[in-house]
């Protein structure tokens, strides 16, 4: 073996290294997209949750006879809307998220991709 092939076999080396580094990266982005996604699933079903929950409210506030019990399920209204609120917020955090996770590295993706644009012409 030569210093020629040596060479070589470094070039090809590390062009691996750069294959993995860019299958990493998409690894921890494709995680990163998932989990999100699957919290904002849940946050969606404590959402819906708690609007069946704000109607059934509603709808006892309908039949309520005294002040007391009045005030007691506005009471109980206010506090489902206000978890409600908070699931919302979690939603678009999340949503947020996700969106930055799609445009993590892609400027390193977008790089990669000149350097086996040029090696292929």
């Amino acid at each position: 073996m030569d210093m020629k092939d040596a060479l070589i076999e470094v070039k090809e080396f590390s062009n691996y290294n750069n294959k993995l580094d860019e299958s990493l990266i998409s690894l921890l982005r494709t995680t990163s997209i998932t989990v999100n996604v699957a919290k904002t699933i849940q946050s969606g079903k404590k959402v819906q949750q708690l609007s069946r929950e704000l109607k059934q409210i509603s709808n006892r506030l309908k039949v309520n006879k005294t002040q007391d019990d009045v005030q007691n399920t506005i009471a109980d209204g206010f506090s489902v809307l206000s978890e409600l609120f908070i699931n919302i917020e979690d939603m678009i955090k999340r949503n947020s998220y996700i969106s930055a996770s799609g445009g993590l590295f892609s400027d390193r993706t977008y790089n990669l991709l000149k350097k086996i644009e040029k090696k292929m012409k």
